[in-house]
C-alpha cells in the first residue's frame, strides 16, 4: 500500500469536503433562529425510527418495495462505514483490523459476513433502482443524469469491494500468498472466506487470471474505491442527494409536540416588522434555519405532489418545484446572506445611533431583490395550498412544507395587502359579524331554540362548554349536525352549555390564508371570553375550531381541555352513557378529516363509533386514515372558488362513489359540505347520503 498517496487523497477529498460544508452549515447560520435541541431523548427515538430504520419508507403500503429497495442501500452504507475505516487504515498500516473486528473476534467474523451477504444485497437493490426508472417509470419520479452517476458510483463501490475480496481470496488460495496477504484464520471460527460466500463465488469468476493479474485486480480495484468513495462524499452536497448527509439531522430536528412547526404569533405592535417587511416570510432570508435545512434535505423523490390533492386535480402547486425553486434562491444568495449574517452582528455591538442607521442601509442593500412570491413562486401556485399535510405525512425526511406556505401567505395579506379578492367577503364578514358568512352575530344562537341548550351567561356552572363553531351556528345544513350533538349530549346527561352570541369564529381559516391580524382580534376576543368564564373543558364538532383551540390559544394563554365530538362521543358509548343500536341499512365509509386526522392522529375514535351503528360495518375508502385525501376546503380554500383544474371535491366524491356506499361519515362541517356538493355534481346525492357522525349516532341511539 501506498501511505503516501493514500494521505494525498484524504487530505486533498476532505479538505474540499470540509469547506463546501462550511459554506454550506455558514449560509445556514445566516438564516433566522429556531429552537430546535429540546427533548434530545425523544428526537434520537425519532431519528431512530424514522431516518435510520426508514419507516416512512419501509412502512408505506403503497410503495413497500421500493421503500426496502432504499432501506437496504442505506443499511448497507451503514455497515460498511466499518469497512470503509479499514481500508483507509490499510491504506498506511498493511492488514489493519479495527478494535473487536480483527481475527480473535467472533465479532470479526460475524461482521465479515454481514458485509459481505449486504454488499450483494445492496449490488441488487442498485440494479432494481434502475429497472425502476427505466422500466417502470413511477409517475412522481424525475429521470435525471445524477440519479444514474449516484447509482453507478454506489454500484461499484461493492462491485470493486467484492473484488478486493475475491482477489485477495485466490492470491490466499492459488497462488500461496505472495506478499503475505492479512487474512482470518482462527482455530475456533475458522478460514475467514468460509464466511463470506458472495466473495467466494467473485473470486472463482475471476479464477481464470495470472497471479500478476490477480494482484493488479487487487491493487486496482482498491485504489479506485477508494477514490470513488471520497469523489462520491464531495459529489453529495451538490445535488438532490445532499439529503443522505442531512437527512438525519432533519429528522433529528423536526418539530415535536404537533405535527409540524406552529405558526408564529406575530408581534403586530411592532413598527420596525413593518418597516423592514419581515412580518411573515417575504424574502429568502427569513426563512429560519430549519426551513432552510428542508430545502437542503428534499430528496426530489416526489412523493409529496404524488399524494397533493391539488396537484393530482391539476392545480398550480408542485411542491417539488416549489422547494427547488426556494433553493436555488437561497443558493443564489448565499454570499450575501452570509455577509448579511456578519453584519447584522455588528449592530448589536454598536452604540452610535447614526453608524447604526449607516449599518442597516447596507443590511438592505444586501437583501435579495426577489420577493418570493411573484419573482420566485406564482401567487396561484401559493394560494392553491389546502393545509391538508398529505405531503408531510409521507415526505422520508419530514419536511415541513405547510408552515413555510403560511408565512409566505402572511407576508402577502400583511405586508403587499395582497390577495384573491374573492376572500373579501368572508374577510369582511369577519370583521363585522365574527363569522365568514357575514350573517348578524345576533343569529348566532337561533339553530338552539326550543332545545333547552344552556347559555354561559345565564348558568356557567357547567362541566362542559360546547364550541358550536361559525359552521354549526349559521351553515343550514351544519346546523342539523349541532342539533343531533345536543340530543346525544342531553340523553347522555352531560351538564353542557354554549357562548350563543358571546362566541365568535376562532379565526382558524384567517389565520391560514395569512390574515394574521384578523386572527389575532378572534383569539384575543375568545380567550378573554373563555377566561372570564373559567371554562376547562371544550367539546367542538369542527377539526378546524378543535385544533385551533387546542395547539394554537395556547400560545396567547387560552390553555383548556378540547375535545371533538367524535372523541367524546366515542367516550360515551364505551362507558355506557349511550347505547347504539346496529341498525343502520346499507354500506357505510368514513372520510377522515384532515385537521382530525393529519394533524391530531385522531382515526380509531370515528371507526369505533360507525362499527357500533352499521349492520354491514365499515368500508374504507382507497385513500384513507393518514393517507385520507382532502375535501378542498382547508387552508381557507372554503372561501375561494376552483377556477384552475379539478374540483377537489369532485375528486373526493368520485372515489366514494366508485366504492359503491350507501352513506358517506364525516366529522367535519367543511368536508359535509363538500363532499355532499359533490354527489350533487354528479347526481349521486340520492343514492349516496352523506352525514356527520353525530347524525348518525342521533339516529342509531337505543
Amino acid at each position: 500500500m501506498n501511505p503516501l498517496l493514500m494521505s494525498f487523497l484524504l487530505i486533498f477529498a476532505l479538505a474540499v469536503f470540509g469547506r463546501t460544508m462550511y459554506k454550506k452549515i455558514l449560509l445556514l447560520a445566516a438564516l433566522e433562529p429556531a429552537n430546535r435541541t429540546d427533548h434530545i431523548g425523544q428526537r434520537l427515538k425519532n431519528m431512530v425510527v424514522l431516518a435510520v430504520f426508514q419507516k416512512r419508507l419501509v412502512g408505506r403500503k403503497k410503495e413497500w418495495t421500493s421503500g426496502l429497495m432504499h432501506g437496504f442501500i442505506f443499511w448497507g452504507f451503514c455497515i460498511l462505514i466499518i469497512r470503509s475505516l479499514t481500508l483507509y487504515a490499510e491504506g498506511f498500516v498493511p492488514g489493519y483490523q479495527l478494535p473487536f473486528f480483527g481475527g480473535d473476534h467472533l465479532l470479526g467474523y460475524l461482521y465479515i459476513g454481514l458485509k459481505d451477504i449486504m454488499e450483494a444485497i445492496v449490488l441488487l437493490m442498485v440494479f432494481y433502482a434502475v429497472f425502476r426508472r427505466v422500466v417502470l417509470k413511477p409517475p412522481r419520479m424525475q429521470n435525471t443524469w445524477e440519479a444514474y452517476l449516484i447509482l453507478g458510483m454506489i454500484g461499484f463501490l461493492m462491485i470493486s469491494d467484492l473484488l478486493i475480496d475475491g482477489a485477495r481470496y485466490n492470491l490466499i488460495t492459488l497462488y500461496d500468498n505472495p506478499g503475505n496477504l492479512h487474512f482470518f484464520n482462527n482455530r475456533l471460527y475458522g478460514f475467514e472466506f468460509v464466511w463470506t460466500p458472495v466473495t467466494v463465488k467473485v473470486a472463482f469468476l475471476i479464477s481464470g487470471l495470472s497471479a500478476d493479474a490477480t494482484q493488479f485486480i487487487l491493487v486496482i480495484m482498491f485504489w479506485l474505491h477508494i477514490i470513488t468513495q471520497l469523489t462520491f462524499l464531495n459529489l453529495l452536497p451538490l445535488g438532490k442527494h445532499f439529503h443522505v448527509i442531512t437527512a438525519l439531522p432533519n429528522v433529528f430536528f423536526k418539530s415535536l409536540g404537533y405535527p409540524h412547526e406552529k405558526i408564529r404569533v406575530l408581534d403586530l405592535e411592532d413598527e420596525s416588522a413593518w418597516e423592514d417587511e419581515s412580518l411573515g416570510i417575504n424574502y429568502i432570508h427569513q426563512l429560519n434555519w430549519k426551513q432552510g435545512l428542508d430545502l437542503y434535505t428534499c430528496t426530489e423523490c416526489g412523493r409529496c405532489k404524488e399524494v397533493c390533492p391539488t396537484y393530482i386535480t391539476e392545480n398550480p402547486l408542485n411542491l417539488r418545484d416549489f422547494n427547488d425553486k426556494l433553493k436555488i434562491e437561497l443558493l443564489d444568495n448565499s454570499d450575501k446572506l452570509t455577509k448579511r449574517a456578519a453584519l447584522f452582528a455588528t449592530i448589536k455591538k454598536e452604540g452610535d445611533p447614526e453608524q447604526i442607521e449607516k449599518t442597516k442601509v447596507a443590511l438592505a442593500e444586501l437583501n435579495s431583490q426577489n420577493e418570493l412570491v411573484g419573482d420566485v413562486i406564482s401567487p396561484d401556485t401559493l394560494w392553491a395550498c389546502t393545509t391538508c399535510r398529505a405531503c408531510e405525512q409521507v415526505c422520508p425526511v419530514t419536511i415541513e412544507h405547510v408552515p413555510r406556505i403560511v408565512a409566505m401567505r402572511q407576508g402577502r395579506v400583511l405586508m403587499a395587502e395582497s390577495y384573491p379578492k374573492e376572500l373579501n367577503p368572508a374577510f369582511k364578514g369577519l370583521e363585522r359579524n365574527a363569522n365568514p358568512w357575514g350573517i348578524g352575530y345576533d343569529k348566532r344562537a337561533d339553530w338552539a331554540d326550543g332545545l333547552g341548550v344552556k347559555m354561559m351567561a345565564d348558568d356557567a356552572d357547567v362541566d362542559y362548554l360546547l364550541w358550536v363553531g361559525c359552521a354549526g351556528s349559521f351553515d343550514d345544513r351544519s346546523k342539523k349536525v349541532s342539533v343531533s350533538l345536543v340530543k346525544i349530549l342531553q340523553k347522555a346527561g352531560i351538564s353542557f352549555a354554549i357562548l350563543g352570541t358571546q362566541e365568535k369564529c376562532t379565526g382558524d381559516f384567517a389565520r391560514r390564508l395569512g390574515n394574521e391580524m384578523m386572527y389575532q382580534m378572534m383569539a384575543m376576543d375568545n380567550i378573554e371570553i373563555l377566561n372570564n368564564y373559567k371554562v376547562k373543558k371544550i367539546i367542538a364538532a369542527c377539526p378546524h375550531c378543535f385544533n385551533t383551540l387546542k395547539h394554537e390559544y395556547p400560545q396567547m394563554g387560552g390553555n383548556y381541555e378540547v375535545i371533538h365530538h367524535a372523541q367524546f362521543i366515542d367516550e360515551l358509548v364505551r362507558s355506557g352513557k349511550i347505547i347504539l343500536n346496529k341498525s343502520h341499512k346499507g354500506s357505510l365509509a368514513y372520510h377522515d378529516p384532515c385537521y382530525l386526522g393529519r394533524y391530531n392522529a385522531i382515526y380509531d375514535q370515528p371507526r369505533s363509533i360507525l362499527k357500533s351503528i352499521s349492520k354491514e360495518g365499515l368500508a374504507e375508502l382507497d385513500r384513507h386514515g393518514r393517507e385520507s385525501f382532502c375535501c378542498g376546503a382547508g387552508g381557507g380554500r372554503m372561501w375561494m372558488e376552483e377556477t384552475i383544474g379539478k374540483r377537489i371535491n369532485l375528486e373526493r366524491a368520485e372515489e366514494v362513489a366508485n366504492q359503491k356506499v350507501t352513506t358517506l361519515a364525516v366529522a367535519c362541517p367543511f368536508c359535509l359540505t363538500m363532499l355532499e356538493d359533490g354527489m350533487k355534481e354528479l347526481n349521486k346525492q340520492e343514492q349516496i347520503k352523506t352525514q356527520d357522525i353525530a347524525e348518525l349516532v342521533a339516529n342509531n341511539m337505543a
